[in-house]
């Protein structure tokens, strides 16, 4: 379907994704910023997809389905329109997909890191090698073997351990996301150990006691032009942040991040993920995400826009002055947050848990104050949040008339679909 164009066309921007963290916050920053914004989705139905900043929504066929009808109709759409920018980098299955096609894209503006970064960003194994040999401590491991067994890996690293595949998508299975396991006990492993295929895709890891901690940069050609620091106040077991505060960046994990950048001549975002020690102020880097992060809401409050940064970066040259901002400010994700404090009551004393309950349930009052911010819920684009809170009772509302229906069904000798 044709748009109709005014005398002066708009900057427009087409970018990958639709989740409700990285997606929407890039939306956001760029609908803010006067660009006329075109999503492509994974998901047609997504809440993110609501928001006022999404000028239009294109349809493509599924990477997974068919790389070729994949390119052609991206091609088509960049044919017809007219973007300043392409920005993938929301999601790393976009990014895999133009860099597998990259010669066929070159003569579009396409945001995604360069060749030599995706050989060391995008693979764990090849970080931990280049961080090895830039001097960079991270945790004890490597990547695992067809013959290792639950009892010599504890032998080896210890327990917690951490299997963790090498990469979050492959090339070749763009549709199945890598998941992250924490073993607690040698048999747990051996049971994880037991399902995993492919093993020579997994890294295995002793597990450094301390907190997330994250450093978010924009790079120009292996120069850091812009960095922002949080800690992670909530996480999953093993997965991504809900609840995180702004903080100081500290001068040793930045000097780590410019080694980086300035070895694969990079340019782009990137957070590093950092685990920290308070006790000891030791650190190691855990692994680096070239491309916008699920944390990005907090710094974009916070007025660290990096997604305006980059887009004018790319599209003018233009190189933004550094930012300052305030520390001690903290976000969340609602819905995420509720999920990991729910799951993190077995790993809690009753105390301790009912204080970070009672925490979550007041968050307005830490909205009124300017202390806390909603990484969904923003007064000038409200219906993504509304949308997100209808799906998500919708979705307990079946469950629970499931729950009902099944005991009745059995006593009935009934099948329930």
């Amino acid at each position: 379907m044709g748009i109709l164009r005014s005398e002066k066309s708009p900057e427009r921007v087409l970018v990958f994704g639709d989740d409700m963290r990285i997606f929407l916050a890039v939306v956001r920053s760029l609908g803010r910023a006067g660009k006329e914004v075109h999503a492509v989705p994974f998901n047609w139905q997504a809440p993110a997809l609501k928001s006022k900043y999404v000028h239009a929504v294109h349809r493509v066929p599924r990477f997974s389905d068919s790389q070729d009808a994949w390119r052609d109709a991206v091609l088509k759409i960049l044919r017809n329109e007219s973007f300043s920018l392409v920005l993938p980098n929301c999601d790393d299955r976009s990014i895999l997909a133009f860099d597998r096609y990259r010669e066929e894209f070159s003569g579009y503006r396409v945001a995604i890191p360069n060749q030599v970064s995706m050989q060391h960003l995008f693979d764990k194994q090849c970080t931990r090698e280049l961080c090895a040999q830039l001097g960079i401590d991270t945790v004890p491991g490597a990547r695992l073997e067809k013959d290792d067994d639950a009892q010599a890996l504890v032998a080896r690293y210890g327990l917690p351990l951490v299997v963790k595949p090498r990469r979050s998508y492959w090339p070749d299975k763009s549709d199945s996301w890598g998941k992250v396991y924490i073993a607690e006990h040698e048999d747990e492993l051996a049971g994880i150990l037991a399902k995993l295929g492919g093993r020579s895709r997994y890294l295995v890891e002793g597990y450094f006691a301390g907190v997330g901690v994250g450093v978010s940069v924009l790079a120009q050609n292996g120069h850091i032009q812009h960095a922002f620091q949080h800690r992670r106040l909530r996480e999953g077991w093993g997965g991504s942040s809900s609840y995180r505060v702004s903080e100081a960046v500290d001068q040793s994990l930045r000097e780590a991040c410019a080694k980086i950048c300035k070895h694969t001549e990079f340019t782009g975002v990137c957070m590093f993920e950092f685990r920290w020690n308070e006790s000891s102020k030791a650190w190691v880097l855990l692994e680096t995400n070239a491309r916008f992060w699920g944390s990005m809401p907090l710094p974009l409050s916070l007025g660290v826009d990096f997604p305006r940064y980059l887009y004018d970066l790319m599209v003018s040259g233009r190189v933004h002055p550094p930012a300052q901002y305030a520390t001690g400010i903290r976000s969340r994700n609602f819905v995420l947050d509720g999920f990991n404090l729910v799951r993190g009551l077995q790993r809690s004393t009753l105390g301790a848990w009912l204080g970070e309950l009672a925490r979550y349930l007041t968050q307005p009052l830490g909205w009124l104050t300017g202390r806390e911010r909603s990484d969904s819920l923003v007064v000038d684009d409200l219906r993504p949040a509304i949308s997100e809170w209808a799906t998500l009772l919708k979705s307990v509302g079946q469950k629970l008339t499931r729950g009902r229906a099944e005991p009745l069904a059995r006593r009935r000798g009934e099948r329930v679909a």
